[in-house]
C-alpha cells in the first residue's frame, strides 16, 4: 500500500514538474510586452507624422514636376519664336482708342497640344519616379531642416497632362496695361507613400507670351480675363 502511495507521489511530481516547464519564461514575456509596447508607439508616430510626411511629398513632387515643365515650355516656345502678336490682334479706332482685342483661339489650342505632348513626353523620359524627403524636415526646428535618413517616396503619374490657357491683365503705369497669356498644366499623381497611396495633383503656370498694350484697355476685357 505504501509503495503504491510513494508512486503516486512521485507521478504527480513528475506531471507537476513537467507543467512549469511548460511554462513561458519570464524573459519571453517581457519581450512579448516590449514588442507590444514598440508596435503602439511605431503606430502613434505614424499617425502623427503621415501628414507632414504626405505634405512633405507633395511639395517635392510639385518641385520635380514643375522643374521639368518649366525647362520643356521654354526650349519649346524658344525653339518656335512665339510672340504675343501670334495670338492676339489689338484693334483700335482711327483715334487710337482700342476698340478690341481678338484672339486666334486656333493658333493657342494647336501650341497648347503641342506644349502638353511635349511636356509628358519629358515627364516619361526623366526620372521623377523617386522622391527623398528627409525625416529631419519633418521637425519644426532649422537646424535639423534637410538632415537625418530620407524616406522614399515612389510618385507615380497616370500618363495624362492637361492645359489650359489664361489671360492676365496687370497695370504697368499710366494708361498701360501688361496683358500675360499664361499656360496652366495639371498633372494628376499617385504618391506611393508608408501606410498607403495619396492621390494628388500638381499644377505649374508658365507665361507663354506677354506684352505691354498702351491705351485704355476695355473693361469687358478685364472682366473677362481675355
Amino acid at each position: 500500500m505504501r509503495r503504491e502511495i510513494r508512486r503516486c507521489m512521485v507521478r504527480y511530481r513528475l506531471r507537476h514538474n513537467r507543467r512549469q516547464g511548460k511554462q513561458l519564461a519570464p524573459w519571453m514575456i517581457t519581450l512579448g510586452v516590449a514588442a507590444v509596447v514598440a508596435l503602439v508607439c511605431t503606430a502613434v508616430l505614424e499617425a502623427r507624422l503621415r501628414p507632414m510626411v504626405v505634405l512633405a511629398a507633395q511639395a517635392q513632387a510639385q518641385n520635380a514636376i514643375t522643374a521639368v515643365a518649366e525647362e520643356t515650355v521654354v526650349e519649346d516656345l524658344a525653339q518656335r519664336g512665339v510672340s504675343y502678336d501670334d495670338f492676339v490682334t489689338i484693334q483700335r479706332d482711327s483715334s487710337g482708342t482700342i476698340t478690341a482685342l481678338t484672339t486666334d483661339m486656333a493658333a493657342l489650342n494647336l501650341l497648347r497640344a503641342q506644349l502638353v505632348a511635349d511636356v509628358l513626353e519629358a515627364l516619361e523620359g526623366v526620372d521623377v519616379s523617386q522622391i527623398q524627403v528627409p525625416l529631419g524636415s519633418l521637425v519644426d526646428l532649422d537646424i535639423l531642416w534637410g538632415l537625418g535618413p530620407t524616406l522614399k517616396v515612389h510618385a507615380m503619374t497616370v500618363g495624362t497632362v492637361d492645359g489650359e490657357f489664361f489671360s492676365e491683365f496687370t497695370s504697368a503705369g499710366v494708361n498701360q496695361t501688361l496683358h500675360r497669356i499664361c499656360l496652366k498644366l495639371t498633372v494628376p499623381l499617385t504618391l506611393m507613400l508608408p501606410g498607403g497611396a495619396v492621390e494628388t495633383v500638381s499644377e505649374t503656370e508658365l507665361c507663354v507670351a506677354e506684352t505691354v498694350i498702351v491705351g485704355q484697355v476695355p473693361q469687358t476685357y478685364l472682366d473677362a480675363g481675355q
